[in-house]
Formats: C-alpha cells, structure tokens, sequence
C-alpha cells in the first residue's frame, strides 16, 4: 500500500497483529500534517513521551530517521519525508527548480507577488522554464514600477496569485526547491499557498546565498546575485525580472554544485544540508512582525485561543520579533514550539530599557508563559545550615523565610546540590560534637575545642563569606581550597573548576544583593523618543522615584526625585530583596558611569544635580535602535 500525499512512498509490509511500527506511525503523520516536525513534537506525538531530555529525544529521533529510509533530517531539529532515493542520489542525477519572485514590497501580507519564475535543472543543465505574471489585486508602488518594469496595465488580467501558485507547484512538482536568498522568496510562496490552499511547501530547500558564503568566502565582495552573476560570467545576467534571475541563480547553482562534487558532497542529502537556509520553517510569519514599532518594550506570542506562548523584550520590538524568522535564526526547543503555534503578537511599548525589562519580569510572573525558561520566578531551591547545636548544611525547596539560616538562594536543585558539596569540601562540618554556647566569640571557640579550626570557626567563616563584608573570610577560604585540593577533597578536573566556579557565581550574586541593599542612586536611561531620557530614583532595591525629561524641563523632576531619596534614607527597606531590585542593579551595571550617580550617606543636592545634569545631556543624545544597521542594510540588498 501507499501513503497518499506530496510524496509517494511505499510502506513496508507489516505484520497484521498490532500496531504499526513507530517508522510507520511517524510517516503517517508527516503526511496528515503536510509539512516536517520538530523533534519535541514527534516525541510527545509519535512516542509519547513527556519530560524527556532534549539530548535524549534527539537520540531516539534519530533511531527512527536512521532506521527507515522514508525519513530524513531536513534541519538540526527538523524531520520530513525523504524524495526517492534522497541518500544516495548524485546531484548529477538530482532534479531541481530555481524560482524567483518580484513582489511589491518585502512583507508577506502587506506585500503582493506580481511576477513568479522558474526554471528546471536536470543532469546539471536547464530543461526546462516556467514564468507567469500575477495580479496583485492593488497598485505596484513607482519605486518598484521603477525596479523591475512591471506596470499596472501589465498585470491587469493575469491570474491572481492561487491560481498562479497553482501554476508554479504543477512545475515545480517535488523538486529540491532552490533561490537566491531564499528565506524571502519561501516566505512569500508559504504564506500565500497556506492562505489559498491550506498547504505548504514540505520539499526540500537550497539557498544559494548560503551556499555563495560557504564556498566563497574572501573571494568576491558582497555575495549579492548581481556580484555573484559576475564572478561567475553567468550567461544571463540579473535584471530584477523573475524568470532572468531564476535563470542566472540557476548558473550559480551549476557552478556550485561543481565546487561542492570536488569536496566529495554530491549527494542531494548532503548538498541540502550544507544549503538549506536557516530560519525558513516560519518564515512566512515575518509579516506578523510587520506593524511591530522600533522602540523598547515586550512582546507577547499568542496561540489561536489568544493563550500566551512567550513573553520577551527588547531595545528594537521589529528587529528583535523579526530575527525570530531571518535567515540565519536558530532557537531552542521551547521557542520552537512557540513559533509552531504562533498567530498573533501583541505588544507594550516603554519608555526605556529599564521599563521594558520591568514589565517583563511582571508579566513573567503573572502570567508564566509555557515557553519562557529564563525570567520565571525563582530561585526555588537554598542551602542552609541548619540553627541545631549539630551544624549541617541542607538543601531545602522553597522561599527563604527570615532567620532559617539560608545563605544561597540557587536556581536548581542540581546546582544547590553542588555548591553544598563545594562548601562541605572546604568546611567540613564535625557532626559529632555540639557547638559551644552562641556567646562564646572565635578566640574562646578555638580554646574549647583545644585547635584553630573548630566547627564554630568554620561556621563562622560560612557565614561571613555571603556577609556585607566578605573580603577576610573569602582570603581564608583561597588557603581552605589549596588544603582540600592537597587532601584530595576537591577534584582539579574539568569537573572541580566547574563546580567551584558554579560556587564563586552564586557568592557573587549574594554579594551583589548585599550591595544593592545599600546603594542610593539616581539612575539615567536613554528614552525611546529622541531628545529625552527616564530619571530613577534608586534606594536600596526599590524604585522611589521616576521621570521623563529633556534637556529643558529635568531639574524640577531630579529635585524631587532627591527629596523622595531623602525619605527612603531616612528608613531602608527591611523586607527581603525583591527580584526587580537585581533586574534594576543588572542594569545599572550595564550602563556604568554613563547611567549611574551614586549618592553618599548625606545627599549633596547641588552635587547631585551637577552629576544628574551630565547622565541626562548624555542620555539625550543617544539613541539605538530605530535605523537599519549597515549590516541588515547588506542584507535587504542581497
């Protein structure tokens, strides 16, 4: 029997008792859904596993795709149905199609095709071309009137853009697909084929862009077709016209697929898999990133019931929503599912950077989006010692609460479960004997136990190297490691250096804590609109005070910011510290002495406002963000 769909593969004869084979059930699916999947979905569908490693699904995956000939990699995570002979087939032998498209503008949705062309490689020589002008159903800009030729009166009557893909797909039947560029042009085709037909495009794609950078670096300037037609004496030149440039990005692949024969990669698989464009399965969603504005904020990806999948920010909301879809975009296994179920962005916009990074962590906590790892609340997990007349070290799940003895809040368990093994191997705890009274000071600590290194010593030194003022115990723990490394507690492996890193990392952030408790600072934040900046008044963790200024109008504002300092000064904040309180120091640190005036015990206002005057003028004058780069300029070129 066979399975019916884009591609006609056999299944093998199984047995008739049972279930089929899970090579079976993967291939069924693969062709009920009409386009590949990630290895998370085929483990959670297909094996029905759940918790699995992502290591570990990979694996098992793999088992499937190699034991089955149907099945091939079509991307780092991504499966689908193998053409005829895909392993073994020399591009030699190999049919591919080379399309182009001239379009109205660069966004899918926005953006109309207007021209399709294509032609057909086989035994490495065009047999055969194909092109078809479209109707937009709106009028073609001048700019791009002027670009390619096309006019309103040559489009008026051409097929609309269903029946032309209709068209297109009969060419192109189950070719290896190939363009220049191609995250662009598969966008387009994508996104109007699933608008039209409900369908996608699920063969295999090469880009001769990534191929041209592959295989030429440092020999030619810019990798542009124009530039690459010349390298390469091309006998048709490109004319922004889609079936001239198909036919020249079809000389192009000839020419490559030469180059990459004499490296012993001849094969269709192998060849696609240097080829094939990175960031192109969603690449049709780019237009969802169309009406996104460039200034700071979140973004919230929703699924078809408006559910939120993910929740980031950014400097630029475009460009950082629109590099989920470019060409070279490669993300983790929980923003891949995100992108599978994404059909709508929404945003909030902020006034800064640090705003932005606020309303994320909020919404992070409200909210908890499936796919978000990095932001939820936490830690969940702290090492204590214990208040018993017998010290211990624990590892404990849960807040700390106030005098429970924590002294690190840790994100995971595996790394609490470290780091107290890091800290049993510098002081080891005698269990067998109880402390001395709490009175008693080190000196009398050390005559009790009759040596310089009781357990009231080791406590004491645990608890002051995550203290306000950790420079001495932390001198007596560097003579701590050398002893246990000498005594063979402490691994100089791989796995020693990370272990007592992981350690050096969490005391860090508990001496950060204990410095955020004590800073007084007025804080500047370029704005997003040009001209202006966002003032923070910053005590001891919390927020007390903050504006928008400019150059004109800061002084009033920054007054009374300072008497809001004033106050907070006046009475610290007791209550333990706050996860926004680290997101506003992180930040602080980011920016430095171009964002930062610290301020003493007594506020100095005159000296206050000079130091405030130079973080604004400064802030005021910088702005990143709302112009394309040099590079992404290179890029829109290409």
């Amino acid at each position: 029997m066979t399975l019916s769909g884009q591609l006609d593969l056999p299944v093998a004869a199984r047995p008739a008792v049972g279930e089929p084979v899970m090579s079976d059930r993967l291939c069924a699916l693969l062709v009920r859904r009409g386009r590949p999947l990630e290895v998370g979905q085929i483990v959670a569908q297909v094996l029905r596993l759940r918790g699995c490693p992502l290591t570990l699904q990979r694996r098992l995956v793999a088992e499937l795709v190699d034991s089955d000939a149907r099945l091939t990699w079509l991307g780092r995570d991504l499966v689908g149905l193998a053409p005829p002979r895909w392993a073994s087939q020399n591009v030699a032998d190999a049919t591919f199609c080379i399309v182009d498209l001239e379009t109205t503008g660069g966004s899918p949705g926005s953006s109309k095709i207007t021209e399709i062309g294509a032609v057909r490689v086989a035994g490495l020589e065009i047999v055969d071309r194909f092109s078809v002008l479209v109707d937009p159903q709106r009028p073609i800009p001048e700019t791009i009137t002027r670009l390619t030729g096309i006019t309103n009166q040559m489009v008026v009557g051409q097929p609309e853009i269903g029946a032309a893909l209709e068209m297109f797909v009969g060419f192109a039947r189950d070719d290896v697909l190939v363009a220049h560029n191609a995250p662009f042009d598969l966008r387009f085709l994508t996104y109007e084929r699933r608008r039209t037909a409900g369908r996608y495009f699920t063969q295999p794609w090469l880009d001769t862009l990534t191929l041209a950078r592959r295989l030429l670096a440092g020999r030619v300037g810019r990798h542009d077709l124009t530039t690459l037609s010349e390298w390469a004496d091309t006998n048709v030149r490109p004319c922004h016209r889609a079936l001239p440039d198909a036919e020249a990005t079809a000389e192009l692949l000839i020419r490559f697929l030469a180059m990459l024969a004499e490296r012993d990669l001849d094969t269709v698989e192998r060849v696609v898999a240097i080829g094939a464009p990175g960031g192109t399965r969603h690449s049709w969603k780019l237009a969802l990133a169309d009406d996104l504005p460039t200034s700071p904020g979140i973004y919230l990806m929703r699924n078809r019931r408006g559910e939120v999948l993910y929740v980031g920010k950014a400097r630029n909301l475009r460009r950082r929503v629109r590099s989920y879809f470019g060409p070279g975009g490669r993300h983790g296994r929980l923003i891949g599912r995100a992108l599978e179920q994404l059909e709508r962005i929404d945003y909030e916009c902020c006034a800064s950077e640090l705003d932005a990074l606020l309303a994320e962590h909020r919404v992070l906590r409200d909210l908890q989006p499936p796919c978000n790892r990095r932001g939820l609340p936490g830690p969940t997990w702290r090492i204590v010692l214990t208040g018993e007349d017998v010290p211990r070290l624990r590892v404990l799940r849960g807040f700390p609460v106030a005098s429970d003895g924590t002294l690190l809040c840790v994100t995971t368990e595996r790394r609490a479960r470290m780091v107290r093994d890091v800290l049993l191997a510098l002081y080891p705890l005698d269990s067998s004997r109880p402390l001395p009274h709490p009175d008693f000071g080190v000196a009398d600590a050390i005559r009790h136990a009759g040596g310089p290194d009781d357990d009231r010593v080791r406590v004491g030194e645990l608890r002051g190297l995550v203290g306000p003022v950790p420079a001495a115990p932390l001198g007596r723990m560097a003579a701590r490691y050398a002893r246990a490394v000498a005594d063979g507690r402490l691994r100089i492996d791989d796995l020693g250096q990370q272990q007592f890193e992981a350690l050096l990392r969490e005391l860090g952030a508990a001496w950060r804590a204990h410095a955020v408790r004590q800073r007084l600072a007025l804080f500047v934040d370029p704005a997003a609109t040009p001209g202006q900046a966002v003032v923070f008044g910053v005590a001891f963790g919390e927020i007390v005070g903050r504006a928008e200024v400019d150059l004109d109008n800061w002084p009033v504002s920054v007054d009374r910011i300072l008497r809001a300092l004033a106050v907070a000064r006046a009475a610290p904040a007791s209550s333990p510290l706050d996860p926004e309180a680290l997101i506003v120091d992180a930040r602080m640190r980011e920016r430095g002495r171009f964002g930062t005036f610290e301020l003493g015990p007594v506020i100095d206002v005159d000296q206050a406002l000079t130091g405030a005057a130079a973080l604004i003028e400064h802030a005021c004058a910088h702005r990143r963000g709302a112009e394309p780069t040099r590079q992404e300029l290179t890029l829109l070129d290409e």
